[in-house]
């Protein structure tokens, strides 16, 4: 076991770490290498047991969106995905756990995942000398170019290019620049035609290994939704262990050797994450729908994360069904809160009224005025109406009402400012300009009456 202060180790449970729940920490600081079989079983069935906290990747998901220019599609996982395998201390067990216990799918493996779907309309494109038809799987990925020329140039526009991307590819040794590879046997033409466009761009000499940054960025993908189990245990299983592990040239795999299962844990499948990518100051709309595309394409058709040639890491595109879904459900969540509005309104209501019918009776008759006056302030309407009555010859305001309003009117406050920048000027909505300018004047007269001064 990794060294562990022996308090920490205690505080933790004893020995199997019982009261550690964070998913990281066993992965990393208190894996046990060491374990096998059984003990490995148990160990990492309480990593895919362990808490996480999905509010953190909601508050990141919500933030992504408000990005200026950015975009969101959403997949789902039709199969178990394996990320990070090889950077774990525990063997084959890495999944790039962040610290609240979830699962992200680095940006650099987005990016890499669309770079890839390109790579490959570009190699199919130049290999068989023709676009890919209607009924190719890679249609939507070529459709908006019009030679493999502009295609190449897109992906250098995207994901961006260091001198690296200028070199040739070495089909003997089966390694090089994987443009030259995707580009066959017509790399040296589109490069020289895809160089001179980008060199113009920047109007600057003739650049041999022209570099520049690429126009969208591929953020963290985190998961939309959190399952019940979105982790699960999955194995591997060599059944000549030392076959693989002999140095000696003339070793025979013999089917003698007992299997040795190896598990690990893994993404369960249904899984739904969210992927955003943001335009940066080079990016126009036709480069952020190309990035898109090979986004979508890439992780419908070619997967993502290790072993995906065994069916793994495998998403179907869900954009449509979550965002309606998200839509309903911000519906769902106003008809509560309008509902709880609703429910709080009646509920003052109801405690006004008896109120009123408990303290009304013993209320002087200024008082009762006051309180008249605040519950209409209210309903704009309501007030207008009740303004309106300083100049009503038939149902004039009483001496109360009248002293309540002026007093409203004078006191710090809204009732000041309606005075100040509507009433006194007679200004306003034309609508209500007419009810000031005719109250404006009786408003005057009963201030003087009353001995009220108004400012």
């Amino acid at each position: 076991m990794p060294a562990l202060l022996k308090v920490t180790e205690t505080a933790l449970g004893g020995d199997t770490l019982p009261h550690c729940q964070s998913r990281l920490l066993r992965l990393t600081r208190y894996a046990r290498p060491d374990l096998r079989e059984e003990n490995r079983k148990n160990f990492l069935a309480a990593v895919t047991n362990g808490q996480r906290e999905s509010a953190p990747a909601t508050a990141t998901l919500a933030w992504q969106h408000t990005l200026p220019g950015s975009r969101q599609l959403h997949a789902r996982l039709e199969a178990r995905l394996l990320l990070n395998m090889a950077g774990s201390v525990l063997e084959n067990a890495g999944l790039g756990l962040d610290r609240y216990g979830l699962v992200p799918i680095p940006g650099s493996a987005l990016k890499g995942c669309a770079r890839r779907t390109a790579l490959a309309t570009l190699r199919q494109w130049c290999a068989l000398g023709e676009k890919p038809g209607s009924d190719d799987i890679l249609t939507s990925a070529a459709a908006p170019f019009a030679s493999p020329a502009d295609l190449l140039l897109a992906i250098l526009r995207v994901c961006g290019c260091t001198d690296l991307e200028w070199e040739d590819y070495d089909d003997e040794k089966n390694k090089g620049n994987d443009l030259a590879w995707a580009c066959t046997g017509q790399w040296e033409t589109l490069r020289d035609e895809v160089r001179v466009k980008l060199n113009a761009e920047t109007k600057s000499s003739d650049d041999p290994a022209p570099s520049r940054r690429g126009s969208v960025a591929f953020l963290p993908a985190y998961p939309a939704k959190i399952m019940t189990q979105d982790l699960e245990l999955d194995v591997l299983t060599p059944h000549h262990k030392e076959y693989y592990s002999s140095d000696d040239p003339a070793a025979v795999a013999l089917d003698n050797e007992d299997p040795v299962p190896v598990l690990f844990p893994a993404v369960a499948a249904g899984a739904e994450y969210t992927f955003t990518l943001v335009p940066l100051s080079s990016a126009t709309p036709a480069l952020l729908d190309y990035a898109e595309t090979w986004l979508r394409t890439g992780l419908t058709t070619f997967g993502l994360g290790a072993k995906t040639a065994a069916g793994y890491g495998w998403f179907e595109d869900v954009t449509t069904e979550i965002c309606e879904r998200n839509a309903h459900e911000i519906e769902k969540r106003r008809a509560v809160e309008a509902q709880a509005a609703e429910e709080k309104r009646h509920a003052e209501e109801l405690a006004a009224r008896k109120f009123r019918d408990t303290e009304l009776p013993d209320m002087s008759p200024d008082q009762r005025a006051d309180l008249e006056l605040a519950e209409r302030v209210s309903d704009k309407g309501h007030l207008k109406e009740h303004l309106a009555r300083f100049a009503d010859k038939k149902k004039p305001l009483t001496v109360p009402e009248k002293t309540a309003v002026l007093r409203w009117f004078a006191a710090q406050g809204p009732g000041r400012d309606l005075w100040l920048n509507e009433i006194k000027p007679g200004q306003g909505k034309p609508k209500d300009a007419k009810v000031w300018k005719r109250i404006v004047g009786d408003i005057n007269i009963a201030k003087k009456a009353l001995k009220i001064n108004l400012p």
